[in-house]
């Protein structure tokens, strides 16, 4: 399903970064594989295997399946323990510095603050202390933010929702769970969509944003 993009003239380090194995993939997978496509470099990094909301063993492939699907150069799954990641706020975050240290990236994808999932805003957190130096930052949604999301950022994926579709598909675990429903990814986009006047989005809340203008 991979499609022909138009290469970047310049090409970019993009870290994504997610609380559970398929965080990235329902929150931004369409932003993901369009920039794949185009040429930039993505990193992955997921703080821990999910194992108290699924089989972990079984996270952990499909994460790598989905990463794959997308076209991500390389994902990394962090042992912290699932839904206690909020314990875990420094060292996740000495964690990604070192990732933040090699890529040097370009922009960086986290969760958002308004998540009433503690791991969720764990990873926001830890995130912002790591990124602290980076010029580019957005917050993508979850299935669990409130209604203070408030989306100031948009990317068309009117030719990527189906590869966000079936990169969801990989984490089959969770197939059962009503928010990975094809249904249900095609109206959150549809609705991103109609906010930025095109047929399908996915939006973000941007903590700092560099146009290169």
């Amino acid at each position: 399903m991979k499609l022909i993009a138009k290469p970047s003239p310049k090409p970019m380090k993009i870290l994504a970064l997610g609380a559970h194995p398929d965080d990235i993939e329902i929150a931004c997978g369409g932003s993901l594989a369009k920039l794949s496509d185009a040429g930039h470099t993505i990193v992955g990094l997921i703080a821990s295997g999910g194992e108290c909301g699924g089989n972990g063993s079984s996270r952990r492939k499909e994460a790598m399946k989905g990463a794959d699907f997308l076209g991500l150069n390389k994902i990394e799954i962090m042992d912290f323990p699932d839904t206690r990641l909020d314990q875990f706020v420094l060292e996740i975050s000495k964690q990604i510095e070192v990732i933040v240290t090699e890529l040097k990236p370009d922009i960086v994808f986290t969760h958002s603050i308004h998540d009433i999932h503690q791991d969720h805003r764990a990873v926001h957190y830890a995130t912002l202390r790591a990124c602290r130096n980076l010029s580019t930052i957005l917050c993508y949604e979850s299935p669990s933010i409130t209604q203070y999301f408030q989306p100031n950022v948009f990317v068309n994926i009117e030719q990527y929702i189906d590869i966000k579709i079936e990169s969801i598909r990989e984490h089959g675990d969770q197939n059962k769970k009503s928010y990975v429903q094809p249904e249900q990814v095609y109206g959150k986009a549809i609705f991103r969509g109609t906010q930025a006047k095109v047929k399908q989005a996915e939006g973000f809340e941007a903590i700092r944003i560099n146009l290169p203008i």
